[in-house]
This record gives C-alpha cells, structure tokens and sequence, in this order.
C-alpha cells in the first residue's frame, strides 16, 4: 500500500467540497462527478500524509505526518485528528481540519493508516476496536 492512497482519498474528497458538497451532504451519499481527462494522479491541493518507521508513540497514540509545503505547514496529528505538533510556519486552516477530520472518521481511511502504522512500526502496533485505536 502506498500513501498515494491516502492523499489521493483525502484530494477526492477535498475537490467534493471545493465543488459546493457540505460534509453533511457527503454522509448522506451525495456526489459530484465530472469528466477528465485521463492522466497520471497528481495533488490538486498538496497536502501530503506520511507515516515513518521506528516511531514513537504521542500520548500512547500512533500519529502521521500531514503537510503542505507551498502553505508551510507541517503537523503530527492522531488518527482521529488531535494536532499534536505544527512545526510550520502556519497553521491548517479551519475548513482544511474539518475536512481532514471528516476524512479520518470514515472506516475506510482508520483502516489504511493503521495498516500503514503497523507495516511501518511493527513493534508498536495498533488495531482499530470499535471505532478507536487499541494498542495490541
């Protein structure tokens, strides 16, 4: 698995808002589909998640990596989007960590990163439990 997963899932799912979807409107299904040309995936809006190996616990929580260079920002957050650390110039902005946060409550994303923690840190390993992180 690469991360190309995850930050092309969380790009998607930003361009579904930027095009007028609400959070609200996405949980209940509701989609934007538009037509392009087929090309190679590349970042509309470069934020870029990362997981590096031999890591540490944060508050006996895994965490990632989530950046945007052009905008100077560079934070370790939680899987359910606590920021633990910004050491970017600058901060997410506000519509950026909801959605992130949005993005990190579906099953679907708790079941990539977690995998990607675990390939990665295998000694410190984590399982999701009903809806939250236990460490195995």
């Amino acid at each position: 698995m690469e991360y190309n997963n995850l930050n092309r899932s969380f790009d998607e799912l930003k361009f579904q808002f930027e095009k007028g979807l609400t959070i609200e409107s996405h949980k209940k299904g509701t989609r934007y589909f538009g037509l392009e040309k087929v090309k190679e995936w590349k970042s509309k809006f470069g934020y870029t998640f990362n997981i590096y190996g031999n890591d540490h616990f944060i508050d006996n929580k895994p965490h990632f990596h989530f950046d945007h260079k052009e905008k100077g920002v560079s934070c370790k957050m939680s899987f359910e989007g606590e920021i633990f650390e910004s050491k970017g110039k600058n901060e997410i902005d506000k519509k950026a960590l909801k959605e992130l946060r949005y993005f990190l409550s579906m099953d679907r994303t708790q079941e990539l990163i977690v995998s990607k923690w675990n390939e990665k840190n295998p000694k410190l390993k984590y399982k999701i439990k009903a809806s939250t992180q236990q460490r195995v």
